[in-house]
C-alpha cells in the first residue's frame, strides 16, 4: 500500500511547475487579449522557452518527477486526441460555410507580428491551436489523473466558458453568435471527452502506449507537428499571393489581391488609420464600409480602431467572399 501511494501521488512542487509551464501556451492569447503584451512578444520571450522547459521537466531522470511525467506524458496524447476530436467536429460547419477556424490563422499572423499572412503564418497559428490542446491535456492530467471521464467534459466546457467571458468575443464578433457559441461548446465537448477517456485510465494508457514506442508522446508530438506541415506547405506560395507581396514592397502598406470575390491572402493586420491596396484582378467593382475596389484596378482601405478588432470585410454574399483585416488600435 505505501509503494502505491508513492507511485500515484505527485510531488508538488513538479506538478505546479508542469502545470504553470503548460499555462504560458493561451497565456499567450490572453495577454494579448486583456492588453498586457502582445501575443508575439509573450510567445517569444515566455511560451517558447517555457515550452522547452516542460519537454526537460517531461524527460528528465528523477525518481521523485516519475508520477508527474507519466501525467505529462499522457496528457500530452489525450490533448492530441482532443484537439483530433474538437477539429473534427467543426469541419461539416466550415465546409457548409461557416468561418469557424478562421481564428486560428489569425495567430500565426500576431505570434510573427506580420501585416500580410502567408503560409508560414497560417503554419504557426495551426502549430498554437495545437500547442493549446496539447498543453489543456497536460494541465488536465496533471490536476485530475484517473479521474472519471466526466470531469474532461467538464474541463472543456470551461475552457469555452472562459472564452465567452474574455475579450475574445468582443474581438472575433462572436457577441450575440448563438449558433456559433452553441457549437464551440459542443466542440469543446469533443475535446474533453477523449481527454478524459485518456486520463480516466492514465496508468494502463501509459503502459500501453510505452510498449508500442519507446517514446510515445514524442512520436505523437513530433507526427502531429510533420502533418501540420505538410498539410500547409509553408514552403510554396500561390501567384497572387507573391503579386500582393509585390504591391505591398511598392506600396509601402499591406496588399492584397482579388480573385473572384476572395481575399489573398485572406488575413491582413493594420495600425488604426491605417489602409490596404486592394489589386482588383476581377470584372466586379466591390463597396465596402472600408472603401471600394474598382473593377479590374487598384483602391483602397481603410480603418480605424481603438483597440484590436478584426473586421470581416466581406465582398459579395458567398460564405467565404472577401476575408478578415485584424485593426490594431493599441
Amino acid at each position: 500500500m505505501v509503494t502505491t501511494s508513492r507511485t500515484t501521488r505527485p510531488a508538488v512542487a513538479g506538478s505546479v511547475l508542469a502545470v504553470a509551464l503548460a499555462a504560458t501556451s493561451i497565456g499567450a492569447l490572453l495577454a494579448d487579449l486583456y492588453g498586457l503584451t502582445s501575443i508575439a512578444t509573450f510567445a517569444r520571450w515566455l511560451t517558447l522557452p517555457a515550452m522547452i522547459g516542460l519537454v526537460v521537466l517531461g524527460s528528465i531522470r528523477r525518481p521523485e518527477l516519475g508520477e508527474v511525467q507519466r501525467r505529462i506524458r499522457v496528457g500530452a496524447v489525450g490533448g492530441i486526441a482532443g484537439i483530433i476530436g474538437y477539429d473534427l467536429v467543426r469541419i461539416p460547419f466550415a465546409a457548409a460555410g461557416m468561418r469557424v477556424f478562421a481564428p486560428i490563422d489569425s495567430y500565426g499572423l500576431l505570434i510573427l507580428n506580420g501585416h500580410m499572412a502567408s503560409p508560414w503564418s497560417n503554419t504557426v497559428g495551426w502549430l498554437f491551436h495545437l500547442s493549446n490542446g496539447i498543453t489543456f491535456g497536460i494541465m488536465y492530467a496533471v490536476v485530475a489523473a484517473r479521474r472519471h471521464w466526466g470531469w474532461g467534459v467538464l474541463w472543456g466546457v470551461t475552457l469555452e466558458t472562459f472564452v465567452i467571458v474574455s475579450p475574445f468575443v468582443e474581438r472575433y464578433a462572436l457577441a450575440g453568435q448563438a449558433t456559433q457559441i452553441t457549437l464551440a461548446y459542443g466542440a469543446h465537448v469533443a475535446f474533453g471527452y477523449p481527454l478524459g477517456r485518456v486520463v480516466q485510465r492514465l496508468d494502463r494508457t501509459d503502459e500501453e502506449l510505452r510498449a508500442l514506442l519507446p517514446r510515445p508522446t514524442t512520436a505523437a508530438v513530433v507526427v502531429s507537428i510533420l502533418f501540420m506541415l505538410v498539410w500547409h506547405h509553408p514552403w510554396t506560395m500561390s501567384p497572387a499571393r507573391r503579386e500582393a507581396g509585390r504591391v505591398s514592397s511598392a506600396a509601402g502598406q499591406p496588399a492584397l489581391v482579388v480573385q473572384r470575390d476572395r481575399f489573398s491572402p485572406e488575413w491582413l493586420r493594420v495600425r488604426s488609420g491605417g489602409c490596404i491596396v486592394v489589386v482588383n484582378h476581377s470584372a466586379t467593382t466591390y463597396t465596402t464600409p472600408f472603401g471600394n475596389a474598382p473593377a479590374s484596378g487598384q483602391g483602397r482601405l481603410c480603418f480605424t480602431s481603438s483597440s484590436v478588432d478584426v473586421r470581416r470585410v466581406k465582398l459579395g454574399d458567398q460564405p467565404y467572399s472577401g476575408g478578415f483585416v485584424v485593426v490594431d488600435g493599441r
